[in-house]
């Protein structure tokens, strides 16, 4: 069975950037099936009747962008921008300590 419809069979969708069982947010696909499974596993447990499989394609920073992450020196990987040791999950965020980090606030 393909990634996405062992996901899907599981309640679980991706956003391009997370996976998302439920309220959850998940930035590994491995601790969404493994929590939507144990969650299965509960007595009472009763399927999402609303559910809608969803699974988009990775989200990527447009070439404006990568030439604004380079200028800045922040780097992306696994979905998560970095400025030195900091972590953010949003450019604008990463963006705003590398300016100020610079002095182009």
């Amino acid at each position: 069975m393909e990634t996405s419809e062992t996901a899907a069979a599981l309640e679980v969708t991706y956003d391009g950037r997370h996976y998302h069982f439920r309220q959850y947010r998940y930035d590994r696909l491995e601790d969404a099936l493994r929590y939507a499974t144990a969650q299965r596993d509960v007595p009472g447990f009763r399927a999402d009747s609303a559910f809608v499989p969803r699974w988009l394609p990775a989200w990527l920073p447009s070439e404006a962008e990568r030439a604004r992450m380079h200028e800045l020196g922040i780097g992306f990987a696994g979905g998560r921008f970095s400025v030195g040791d900091y972590h953010y999950d949003k450019l604008d965020d990463a963006v705003a300590f590398a300016s100020t980090r610079q002095g182009k606030a």
